[in-house]
Parts: C-alpha cells; structure tokens; sequence
C-alpha cells in the first residue's frame, strides 16, 4: 500500500511545501457548514514555510544511461524501490546508518548520474492559512455563478463544448457517482474507467476520507470545475493524494506519465489531451521537469539526457503528437516570491494559473510574479461536493480547472486536436486572454480562445 509514503499537503491559502493541493483547507479540519461563500484569506505574506522534509532514507536518482544502474548501485551500496517506467530514472533506498544528503551529493559528482535528489515530502507546517469549504447550493447555483460569465463560458460553449477531449484530474480522487460528473468520466474502448489511484495502487480512483480530513473533497471539487467549464470533454481521474491531501513527487510524477499513456502502448490514442495539477511543491525536482516535458513533449529527441532507450516510448508517442496541455496552480501564499513547481518550469506547453476575484483583480491570496502566465477565477467558487452535493472554496486551485476546461474547449474546435501542439494551446490562452484591474497579469477569455479573437478588456477605475 502506497500511502505510507505518500506526503502530499492539502492545506492551500497557504505557502506550499513540496507537493500540496492549492485550493482550500478545513478550518479546523473538513467542511463548515455555511450558507454564503466561504471568505477569501486576507492579503498579505503567509506565514513562512516549516523546512521541506523527505522521505527518509529514499532519493531519486537519473542516469544518464540504463546500462549503469547495477554499477551505480553497488557502487554506493543503494537498492532499488521503484522505476520510472523504463526510462533511467530509479526510486533508491538508501541502507539505514548512512548520511542521505552525502550520498546525493556523491552521486551528483558522479559523470553516470545525471541527478540525485530527495524523494521530498511535506506536512501541515504551524500558522499555515487555511479557508474552510462553505457548503451548500445546488446544481443551479453552480452554473449560474460568477466564474462561467467572467470567464464569456456561454459564448464560447455555442462554437465548443470540449466534445472528445481528454482532460486528467490529478489529486485526491472524485466523487465518481456524482450527478454531475457520473456520466462524464472517461471510459476504455471496453468500457472500464480509464482512472487509477496511485495512493493504494488500484484502479478506484474514489475520493476516500471524511468531512474530519484536511484534504476531502478537493479532487471532487477541481473536477466539477473543469466539468463546468467543458461540459463535453470527459474526466480522467487519478488520485495522487491522500485524504489529507499528503503525497510525494515520485507518485505524482508516475501519474502525471499514467495520464499521457493509460495502457503504456504509445502507438494508440488513449490518454489525455489536458491535465490539471491543482497541487505543487516549492522544491524544483528534476523527476518533476522531466516528467513534465515528457508529458507535453517539449523535450529534444537530439538531446543526450533523453538518448538511453528507456525514452523510445515517449519518443514514440510524442512524434504521434499524442502530448497534453499541462496546467498547474501557481500557489496561495500571496506574494511574487514563493516558486511553486510545477508552475514555475515555464516549460512551453505548460501553464502557471492564478486567480482572480470577481471584480476583476487578482486575488489577494494568490501568488503573482513573471513565471504565472495567466489568472481565472478563483475566489468563492461553487463545485461538487462529495456525496453528491456542492460547497464553495477559494484558491489557485480551483482557478486552474476553469483554465484547464478551456484549454479543452479550445482543443474540441479541431476536427483532429492531436494536430493542434501543447505548446500552441497555452499560447492561445494567453494571447487572447483579457485584461485584469491593477495588474498587468490577465485572465483567460474562453470565448476569445475558441474564436481566437482578440479579447476585450474591462474599463477598470
């Protein structure tokens, strides 16, 4: 069972440690019953971060050939957890009484090993600010809310309602018997859920938990968001988080390369065209840009890094055009310093979202800076709720579903969307994105994206 090692925080106004989900937390744990929206956290810093943790005793190290992994380990007296895929990357066990840090450091040294680094965690660090779910409403309430129209969603769902497109979840599961998401998930040729949950390593990627659980919820609530913003496309859930919201970057890394490649056959069109990351980690990993570029394909074939064979498959499938679109939630500390990765690669088919409020500003909340390309709603939004219910939450987390259900129903105006790049479609979000009050950084305009026409901005004060 794989939850002992996960570590994933689902605690979100927040600074981020490590991998952690950025929508709301429970105020004192779980949902709050309440009949308005739940409030947006204050401007201004957040309390600094608790130090990033790892998984004892575990590191992740990239070869720079197969060839080498026997020598390497025995060199340094490592044994194997686990392997990405069949690429040269491996989840190593470092022998109990050794100095983890030491070896790393020795391995980067090393001409074989391209990188060597913790298998990093996190926890609930002290004074993290944590907004409580609201729940309550209805399926009304949902769709007529703020967000659809701040966002021109009923314009743009005359011309795409994001028919045939892919779009990944990864997070603390979903609530799969939900009115408004039971019909929507992705099935195989067979009809099986094209689904995983790589907490308990099964193919129920179920919300587990309970209202006591910082982290319940939260999938279920991304979900209904990118429901509501492509109602055509079909949702492809893996859960990568505990029902506290807890993982690690290895897992996450495995399911975001699950998402692009369900049946690991690269030659068929099974996987995502669209994946959501509404979580992040402030350490930049290398497993996490490589699984990245691996999965939106902007990696070069000529480089030596990708050269062992162990990358044929991603090879295989990325020259079949068969890479999605990456979305990742850009973080809610509320401040332009905070890095949060994997928003913060910049990796050009991949896009940092933040939110915005429904006056058009930036969320006080939200992180800010030149590496976030792009903002969406954000603050005290309505989605489904597990049990079959609604709740409304804040964060950057629920801002990158809405972005991501766009990029959707961009994709969904193409007779082929594998004809149209990644790199092509976060580009279009941002270019015909509109303006937002007191800040030069602009919010995404489904209609103008699926039209590909030039937004038009709001008279601000």
């Amino acid at each position: 069972m794989r939850a002992a090692r996960l570590s994933l925080l689902a605690t979100t106004i927040a600074t981020l440690a490590t991998v952690a989900a950025c929508g709301g937390g429970g105020g004192g744990g779980g949902p709050v019953a309440a009949p308005g929206p739940a409030p947006a956290p204050a401007p201004g810093p957040a309390p600094a971060p608790s130090d990033n943790a790892a998984l004892p005793g575990e590191i992740v190290v990239r070869l720079l050939r197969s060839s080498d992994f026997a020598a390497v380990t025995a060199d340094f007296g490592l044994t194997a957890v686990d392997r990405f895929g069949q690429r040269p990357i491996w989840q190593l066990r470092v022998p109990a009484g050794r100095d983890t840090q030491a070896v790393i450091d020795a391995l980067r040294a090393d001409p074989r090993v391209l990188n060597a680094e913790p298998n990093y965690e996190s926890e609930t660090p002290e004074g993290r600010r944590r907004t409580p779910w609201a729940t309550g409403g209805d399926a009304g309430t949902y769709a007529t809310q703020w967000a659809p129209e701040a966002l021109r969603l009923p314009a743009a769902h005359a011309l795409s309602r994001g028919n045939g497109i892919r779009v990944a979840v990864l997070d603390t599961g979903i609530d799969l018997a939900h009115p408004a998401l039971a019909s929507r998930l992705a099935r195989t040729a067979g009809g099986a859920l094209l689904g995983r949950d790589f907490v308990d390593d099964d193919a129920d990627p179920t919300e587990g938990g309970n209202s006591a659980d910082i982290g319940f919820g939260h999938g279920t609530h991304v979900a209904g968001l990118v429901a509501l913003a492509a109602p055509g496309a079909t949702l492809m859930p893996a859960r990568v988080l505990d029902a506290q919201g807890r993982g690690n970057v290895w897992v996450l890394a495995e399911a975001l390369l699950w998402a692009v490649d369900p049946d690991a056959n690269p030659t068929t069109d099974d996987g995502a065209h669209v994946v959501n990351l509404s979580l992040g980690t402030t350490r930049a990993t290398d497993l996490l840009r490589t699984a990245v570029a691996l999965a939106d394909c902007d990696f070069d074939d000529d480089d030596d890094a990708f050269d062992d064979a162990g990358y044929d498959d991603d090879k295989e499938r990325c020259s079949r055009k068969h890479g999605a679109v990456v979305l990742a939630a850009a973080g809610n500390a509320g401040d332009d310093q905070e890095l949060q990765f994997p928003a913060a690669e910049q990796a050009p088919g991949a896009l940092a979202v933040a939110a915005s409020t429904a006056q058009r500003t930036l969320a006080g909340f939200s992180n800010r800076g030149s590496w976030v390309q792009i903002a969406a709603p954000g603050e005290a939004i309505i989605s489904t709720f597990p049990g079959g219910g609604y709740a409304t939450w804040s964060g950057t987390s629920m801002a990158t579903p809405l972005a991501a259900g766009t990029a959707a129903l961009v994709l969904g105006r193409f007779a082929d969307p594998r004809s149209v790049l990644p790199l092509d479609v976060a580009k279009r979000l941002v270019d015909r994105s509109s303006a937002l009050c007191g800040t030069p950084l602009r919010q995404v305009d489904a209609a103008a994206a699926v039209e590909d026409t030039q937004a038009p901005d709001p008279a601000c004060p």
